[in-house]
């Protein structure tokens, strides 16, 4: 067998990180920062506990890398999302829906970014980040597709910005809603069929409930 090109490396080590943090992912979601061990992380993966510590040398270092992918992914996305061409209203509705979605199909991954916000004290010095600064990057797109909106009469006059903060603002209610809601019907051992059809009553509610903050 011939040796593993450069390339072929790259690509290795690329997939074990990946396997790493989202196996960091699920143990924090269900064990919290404090409690979670990278044996942990590592038994979740799958690998041997020592590979853990040869991508990243301590938790510390591992839980920063996975904040920082987590939100840069979820910025890039939100921006290439806003920026297709596609009647406002239509994109905001869509862009609700999506994420909500989401909230059903991986539920770890809502309540990360729903948790890691209270742990960031424990990752960083205050001098280090700023959540209100990634707030508004991430918004960015967001209020542009709104003041376009707003051009085209098809959002009402307003703080294009504050429009988006709010419209994100009841998304985001509604993804916390949404996963209670999906745990409580589980844990009452409804049928699958009726679990998805409540839980898509909710997800209509929310999107028409987050649309309406913009809607003239």
């Amino acid at each position: 067998m011939s040796p593993r090109t450069k390339e072929q490396n790259e690509q290795i080590r690329k997939q074990r990180k990946q396997e790493i943090l989202n196996a960091a992912i699920r143990v924090y979601v269900d064990k919290g920062y404090a409690a979670s061990e990278m044996a942990d992380i590592a038994n979740q993966a799958g690998l041997a506990h020592g590979l853990a510590f040869y991508y990243f040398k301590n938790k510390k270092n591992l839980f920063r890398e996975l904040y920082e992918y987590m939100m840069e992914e979820s910025k890039q996305y939100t921006k290439a999302f806003f920026e297709q061409e596609i009647p406002v209203l239509e994109l905001f509705s869509s862009y609700a829906r999506i994420v909500c979605e989401r909230v059903i199909i991986r539920p770890e991954i809502s309540r990360f970014y729903m948790r890691i916000g209270l742990d960031l004290h424990l990752l960083y010095s205050p001098d280090e980040i700023s959540p209100f600064k990634w707030v508004k990057s991430f918004m960015e797109q967001m209020t542009k597709t709104i003041e376009k909106g707003i051009a085209q009469d098809m959002i009402r006059q307003g703080d294009a910005h504050l429009m988006a903060m709010q419209f994100w603002g009841s998304v985001s209610q509604g993804m916390a809603y949404l996963d209670q809601t999906k745990q409580e019907l589980e844990s009452q051992g409804i049928p699958e069929a009726d679990v998805t059809d409540q839980l898509n009553k909710v997800l209509n509610q929310i999107i028409e409930s987050s649309v309406a903050v913009i809607k003239p």
